[in-house]
This record gives structure tokens, C-alpha cells and sequence, in this order.
């Protein structure tokens, strides 16, 4: 990883993970874990703890990045053209597990588009996050609910705004394997339920929605 950052002409500074099966039970609030594993505790604090240096250190913002990613060269160039953007965006996803799909907010060189995604892209392999988002999202989100990609993914019930880059710069290691531990499973028949289906349409109309008033305010500011 340094030297994929230092070809970029990028500083990097490591920080140490969060071991999520060494919390002490004092740091969760009771009820705040609703079932996530040592390794989805570790990481949502692990982010948490970032956030909070990037105000600790009065920084504009962080480039963070997991440590089993690809990096394509344009990554500088795409952090400058989001940095010089009018808009103030808690946070960038520059990653994606899923494909990208939404409603376009900025439009950056080589055809690159800074999208709020209508379906969940997944994934923290790497984002720009700001100062002022730093301290949203450490507010927002500093009890452990959901996995940090779900929260960062459900950006519309928080009124945060976190687009998504499409053509990411980073992604994951084509043979990167996942410590986090698995989630789900198969879907149950309680799930396929007309009720059940009827709310998720619910949910993404309703997201559609937030997302479209997120960016008519972008677009009229």
C-alpha cells in the first residue's frame, strides 16, 4: 500500500484497527450492538476513531482507505476536482461494492459523475470525508447499530449527504478476503411476505425522493 500511495504522490499515515472482540463493554451502550460480530464492531469503531483525529487535527478532511485496495492513478486528480467543488459533501464514497445508481450531483472530468445512490453501493474501501462531515457523522452515527457501510448507505434517513463516485479510483483486491465476518443468510419466508415487500417499495420510493430534494438544494445553493 505505500508504495501504490507514494507512486500517487500521496502522504499516507497507517492507523491500527479497532479490535471489535476487545472493546470493553463499557465503550457500547446497551443495546447498541443488535447483533454485529467482533469484526463489524471493530470497523464501525475503527471509522468512528478516524473521524474523530480528522477534527482532533483541525484538518479539511481525510482520504481513507482500507488497507486490501486498488488504487487507480486518477485518484489525485479526482480528490482535487471533488476538494475545489461548491458543494459541501459530508462525505465521498470513492469505492463500490454494488453498481451505481442515482441521481447525479456534480460531474467531474474523463466522464466521472458524483452520484446519491437510489440502491445501496456497500463497501468503505475508500472515501474523502470532511472536516465538517467528520463531525456529523461522529455525532450522528457514534452508536453502533448497523454495519458502517449500512449506515454510510442509509445517508438519505440522516440527512447527511454522502454521494457516490461512479467509475470508482478504488476498489477491493481481487483476492481480499473479508475478517469483518459474514452477514444474512438465506432469505426466510417470513420475508417474502406481502407486507414485508410492500415496505421495501415504501422505503425506496422514499429514498428516491430524499435523494432528488437532496439534490435540488445542491443544485439551487
Amino acid at each position: 500500500m505505500q508504495a501504490r500511495l507514494d507512486a500517487l504522490g500521496l502522504k499516507a499515515e497507517f492507523f491500527p484497527a479497532v479490535e471489535g472482540r476487545l472493546l470493553p463493554s463499557e465503550v457500547l451502550e446497551e443495546g447498541a450492538q443488535l447483533g454485529l460480530s467482533p469484526g463489524e464492531l471493530g470497523c464501525y469503531f475503527s471509522h468512528l476513531a478516524l473521524w474523530k483525529e480528522v477534527l482532533a487535527r483541525g484538518s479539511e478532511g481525510a482520504l481513507v482507505l482500507e488497507d486490501d485496495t486498488v488504487l487507480d492513478p486518477a485518484l489525485p486528480q479526482v480528490l482535487n476536482e471533488i476538494r475545489s467543488l461548491p458543494h459541501a459533501f459530508d462525505l465521498v464514497r470513492l469505492s463500490s461494492l454494488n453498481p451505481v445508481r442515482g441521481v447525479t450531483v456534480a460531474r467531474l472530468k474523463a466522464g466521472r459523475q458524483l452520484v446519491l445512490p437510489t440502491k445501496n453501493p456497500s463497501g468503505t474501501q475508500g472515501y474523502w470525508v470532511s472536516r465538517a462531515g467528520a463531525a456529523r457523522l461522529g455525532q450522528i452515527l457514534a452508536r453502533p447499530r448497523l454495519p458502517i457501510d449500512d449506515e454510510l448507505d442509509a445517508y438519505w434517513q440522516y440527512g447527511m449527504c454522502i454521494p457516490v463516485l461512479t467509475r470508482p479510483v478504488i476498489r477491493e483486491e481481487d483476492d481480499a478476503v473479508s475478517l469483518i465476518g459474514a452477514r444474512g443468510g438465506s432469505t426466510s419466508k417470513n420475508e417474502k411476505n406481502l407486507r414485508q415487500h410492500f415496505a421495501r417499495v415504501v422505503q425506496a420510493q422514499r429514498r428516491k425522493l430524499a435523494a432528488f430534494r437532496m439534490a435540488w438544494r445542491l443544485n439551487r445553493a
